[in-house]
């Protein structure tokens, strides 16, 4: 796990990227400093405590799309693009059907956490 002093500075490195494109329409954020993110200890767990449960992506609800495995997150993630993943999409909607999930909104950190391990190129990390 990660010390709270990481998800301080992830999470202000997300709002530092949100004031930066309310103000320019061309900003692109430095990730060089921002710590590697760990796909088998960060983000699967947001995918199997939120999204892979009884009825849903576990493969029982919407055998369509599962969410319970690396190979099976990828089918919805465009390494790289946050923005053209449906997945990221579905998860930052608002509203409409396509919000997930749809009861209850993940939390800003786990958004933050899912975009930026898409933005470094969705890998399979596997950390100890």
């Amino acid at each position: 796990m990660k010390s709270a002093a990481i998800y301080t500075l992830l999470f202000g490195l997300a709002a530092f990227a949100v004031i930066m494109s309310a103000n320019s329409c061309t900003h692109n954020p430095d990730l060089q400093d921002v710590p590697e993110i760990c796909f088998e200890s960060e983000v699967l767990p947001v995918f199997l405590n939120n999204c892979a449960l009884s009825g849903c992506h576990d493969g029982s609800g919407e055998p369509d799309l599962v969410l319970n495995s690396y190979t099976n997150i990828m089918e919805g993630i465009k390494a790289g693009d946050p923005n053209g993943s449906e997945i990221y999409k579905s998860i930052t909607k608002t509203s409409g059907e396509d919000k997930m999930p749809p009861d209850q909104p993940l939390s800003t950190d786990n958004r933050t956490i899912i975009r930026l391990w898409i933005e470094q190129g969705a890998k399979e990390t596997l950390c100890q």
